[in-house]
Parts: structure tokens; C-alpha cells; sequence
């Protein structure tokens, strides 16, 4: 509390009922943290069978690449939705991850992987392009 009254005037300091401390996190504070996140996704997955498999240097690329010095690890939240679950949603658009599976995610040579278990479904995305846009079905001939 003597540090505060440094930089802040009394005014403000009048104001505060209590100052918390946080301290950096350890290396296995973070990884639970990281592991907390990978559960939410794999709860959203539940209802389509679909299970993930990652190893423990996956864990280790997130934990690094979602924690900061100055943020601590608000980032890893967004790490893991831009490196887990869009690029896991892209697959399952285009077949080549389907219900029932088991998604291995591994890290392959810099960045996180998300191995297919299927090849491209050709159907995905065709529906659309068959559609003549220019012909209005409620429309009387």
C-alpha cells in the first residue's frame, strides 16, 4: 500500500477498500489454465462424438504462445479459439473431420496441427454453386 501513495493521490487511494497482488503464474498454473479451455471446447464437441487428443507439447505451444509477462494468460482463451476451434471448425465444414471422430492436435515443426482423419468431402459446398440465384421460386410463370 506504501507504493501506491507514490503514484496515486490520496483522493483516489481514499476510494480503493483493497489492493490484490497478483503474481506470475507458474509454468504448471498455466498449463491448467490452457487444459480449463481445451475442456470448454471439448464440451462443445461432446454432443458430436467427437473427441480431442492432444499431446503435452500442444499444451506446452499454447500455454507459450497464449501467456504474457504483462497480460498473463487472458491471451490463451483467444490462442486457443484462433488455433483450436476455427481452424477444427473449418475441417468439420468441410468433412474432413466428421462426428464420431478422435481429432489429434499435435505441433508440427512451429505450429499447432489439427490432423485430418478424412479426405475432402466433394459434396461439401456444392449445394450452393447448383443454385441459380437469377430464378426466383416464388415467383408465377
Amino acid at each position: 500500500m506504501e507504493r501506491t501513495q507514490e503514484y496515486f493521490p490520496p483522493e483516489l487511494l481514499n476510494r480503493l477498500d483493497s489492493i490484490l497482488v497478483f503474481n506470475k503464474l507458474s509454468k504448471s498454473s498455466i498449463l491448467k489454465v490452457v487444459d480449463l479451455r481445451l475442456k470448454d471446447v471439448a464440451d462443445r464437441l461432446h454432443h458430436r462424438r467427437i473427441v480431442l487428443d492432444i499431446d503435452q507439447p500442444s499444451r506446452e505451444w499454447l500455454a507459450s504462445h497464449g501467456y504474457s509477462e504483462l497480460y498473463g494468460a487472458r491471451a490463451i482463451a483467444r490462442v486457443v479459439r484462433t488455433d483450436v476451434l476455427f481452424p477444427l471448425a473449418k475441417k468439420l465444414l468441410r468433412g474432413t473431420v466428421r462426428d464420431g471422430d478422435t481429432v489429434r492436435i499435435r505441433v508440427n515443426e512451429s505450429e499447432l496441427e489439427i490432423i485430418e482423419n478424412h479426405l475432402e468431402d466433394p459434396t461439401v459446398g456444392k449445394q450452393e454453386s447448383e443454385v441459380n440465384l437469377d430464378e426466383n421460386p416464388l415467383e408465377k410463370p
